[in-house]
């Protein structure tokens, strides 16, 4: 019993210790080697589900939305970016389709400002304003200049109509289904959408909500991702659970 009470002990200080990430920080694309990075592997097995659903079904777009705003939906775009490039297979572009609340630019080291409302406005070609993610393997289009509008359907046509062979994979980080019109229409578009949903936060009713309105629009779920899920068995009871 006083192995497991140290361990119950220690889980509580380190979850104790957890603090939320400065705002503006970049998120760390790779783990120091002398840690343990359970995220990650989390996003090599999702990374391992979809490349095995894109040989037989064509799956090369995909539209990552969550029910409302907060449930760290550019998050699990980022890290499935990183983890579909990490083994040098895939080439893969990120791009930012949240327009009224984009992230991108701040939590990623990009070296252009331009972006998607550039494109929609001819002021940029495509390739203009995909850029190389320092330190990683892919590439990302930010939502740009004047982000605040809404979004022009006509120009995300054009964009993956031009920049589809280019990439093997096209991670669309999306509005929030619940909220805006954006995200339903975009989900006609792409090849699958990933639902994010964040444990312990999002609310059953509106996860439904949800699922019921990409069901609607013909929407293709390849599955739900389940965001932030916290554990508080340690590891070594978990093992023998």
């Amino acid at each position: 019993m006083s192995k497991i009470y140290d361990a119950l002990k220690k889980a509580q200080l380190d979850r104790e210790r957890v603090r939320p990430r400065p705002p503006g920080r970049p998120i760390p694309l790779a783990e120091p080697a002398d840690r343990p990075a359970p995220a990650q592997e989390e996003y090599q097995k999702l990374r391992a589900s979809l490349v095995s659903l894109s040989v037989p079904s064509g799956l090369h777009t995909i539209l990552i939305t969550a029910a409302r705003h907060g449930e760290g939906t550019t998050t699990v775009a980022i890290g499935l970016a990183n983890a579909l490039t990490r083994e040098g297979e895939s080439r893969v572009l990120l791009v930012e389709a949240n327009l009224r609340r984009p992230s991108l630019s701040n939590l990623l080291p990009v070296t252009t400002v331009s972006g998607l409302m550039d494109f929609a406005a001819a002021r940029a070609v495509p390739e203009a304003i995909a850029s190389r993610v320092e330190g990683a393997n892919f590439s990302v289009i930010v939502a740009g200049n004047t982000p605040s509008q809404a979004l022009n359907f006509e120009v995300i046509d054009g964009l993956l109509e031009r920049l589809r062979p280019q990439f093997d994979f096209i991670l669309i980080d999306g509005p929030p289904v619940n909220s805006y019109a954006d995200a339903s229409v975009l989900a006609t578009k792409v090849d699958g959408v990933i639902l994010v949903v964040e444990a312990d936060r999002t609310p059953v009713v509106e996860a439904e909500t949800a699922k019921r309105q990409l069901d609607k629009v013909g929407a293709r779920i390849l599955g739900v991702v389940l965001n932030r899920r916290r554990s508080y068995i340690p590891a070594f009871l978990e093992s023998i659970l």
